[in-house]
């Protein structure tokens, strides 16, 4: 985190990920709390704006609730804190009950500071807090946080490999996903970090950013050496061709909740319109209406009443008009929701939200379910005609959440996933109304695929 070196634009690096097959990209402004700014959100609308559909966490300079709702809003899925956190600790408690866990990433600097042991430290890696580290990874989880990011501040930028024992550490001590971070520096020491510490994800810069390797070159060794759960992108472009001749315009719902312009920008790659709707009338007078979402059950709804939307969305259903729901967007299409206590919903699909409750066959289990997952075709039941219509049985859908929707009729369940030995619904489909439990505007091509049968009118 010293002698910092400028190597490119950040939405162009992150848009050539993209298109190398990222699962993923990190935003960290490591000087943000340092000189106590937050400039992410521009660079975030760039990156959307220029067509990168896969998810986006971002760091540095997150300091209250209003500033992770703008860094959702702009198209981010998931916020990581540092410096914020150690100075208030409940801020990682309120801002998972306003956001969900699922949206929290607690991130841990931490600069060895004896045998088996390491300090976390905050502002770029500059200033002690007198913490040791695996006990604040299992303090963030207590108060809310559903995945850590670890940064090995003596490895970060040397290029000579992860701090393997600090991972291992910290991932033997929590139950939520860790994202190993600092010191890659080839392809070996990726693939000795998932296989030696069991980590659920690895990050890393500096070997792409001086073009040492690709993405696909990664994925292809680790294939290569026997290590599973490895996406192989579907070349899809083809399929999600602009399609000008189509008038109709997009409702999404900004009920306050939901990364929006991810959502726009992906609408827009499609050739369509698009407008926010934040009151009955706007609800009543759209064609397509999709509901968008990240954040908690109970926040959703509360939302929903304050802005005097819940009879509107209703009314819409109730006119025959297509609908969709995303993630947090489908999970309060349900009667009620049990996060956070026990909340009704929209009670447009007969059914309810409960918390997903994996069998730990493995420490490799953790809560909650962040990642890429399969999505299977249920016993007797047909994709075509749907919004599924053309995606390959077993396809690879992104998924960030906690929450699992039961519906009462499993005729209402257009397509299951499994996490830990549990099934769940991922896909839901009503008449005029479906639920996507991942985020298509976040699953590369494929994704791109299903919102345009979506908008195209199944």
């Amino acid at each position: 985190m010293e002698g910092l070196r400028v190597v490119g634009d950040p939405a162009e690096l992150a848009k050539k990920y993209f298109e190398q097959g990222a699962d993923e990209i990190l935003y960290i402004d490591i000087v943000a709390s340092l000189y106590e700014r937050n400039n992410l959100l521009h660079i975030i609308e760039e990156t959307v704006a220029l067509g990168m559909f896969v998810p986006m966490t971002v760091g540095g300079g997150i300091r209250n609730l209003e500033d992770i709702r703008q860094v959702l809003r702009a198209g981010a899925d998931k916020v990581a804190i540092n410096t914020a956190a150690t100075r208030n600790p409940n801020f990682i408690k309120e801002a998972s009950q306003m956001f969900g866990t699922q949206c929290i990433v607690g991130s841990i600097e931490a600069k060895k500071s004896g045998l088996g042991k390491w300090e976390v430290y905050i502002d770029c890696g500059r200033e002690k807090t007198g913490l040791d580290a695996v006990e604040w990874a299992k303090k963030l989880v207590e108060l809310g946080a559903g995945e850590l990011l670890v940064t090995a501040v003596d490895k970060d930028g040397l290029k000579k490999g992860y701090d393997l024992e600090l991972i291992k550490q910290i991932t033997d001590s929590v139950d939520v996903p860790i994202i190993a971070s600092g010191g890659a520096g080839s392809i070996e020491d990726i693939k000795k970090c998932i296989e030696e510490t069991k980590c659920d994800a690895v990050s890393f810069a500096s070997v792409l950013h001086y073009d040492e390797t690709t993405i696909e070159k990664i994925k292809k060794y680790l294939l290569e050496q026997g290590v599973n759960d490895i996406r192989i992108r579907e070349d899809l472009k083809d399929d999600i061709k602009n399609n000008k001749n189509d008038k109709k315009t997009v409702s999404i719902v900004d009920y306050g909740l939901g990364n929006l312009y991810s959502l726009k920008s992906a609408i827009e790659s499609l050739g369509y319109e698009y407008r926010f709707v934040k009151n009955p009338d706007e609800i009543n007078n759209s064609e397509m209406l999709i509901i968008p979402g990240v954040g908690s059950f109970s926040e959703g709804m509360n939302n929903f009443r304050l802005n005097r939307l819940i009879e509107a969305v209703r009314d819409y259903v109730n006119s025959g008009k297509p609908l969709l729901g995303i993630c947090l967007g489908m999970q309060l299409l349900f009667e009620k929701g049990e996060e956070f206590g026990v909340h009704e919903g929209l009670g447009v699909i007969p059914g309810v939200v409960k918390k997903l409750e994996p069998e730990k066959i493995s420490k490799r289990i953790r809560l909650p379910h962040v990642g890429w997952s399969e999505i299977v075709i249920p016993k007797n039941k047909s994709w075509q005609n749907t919004i599924l219509e053309g995606v390959s049985n077993n396809s690879l859908m992104y998924f960030v959440h906690s929450f699992r929707c039961v519906p009462k009729d499993n005729e209402d369940i257009l397509a299951e996933s499994e996490y830990g030995n549990q099934s769940f619904c991922s896909v839901v489909k009503r008449g005029n109304v479906y639920g996507t439990q991942f985020h298509p505007e976040k699953c590369d091509y494929l994704g791109l695929k299903i919102l345009k049968r979506f908008l195209g009118v199944v």
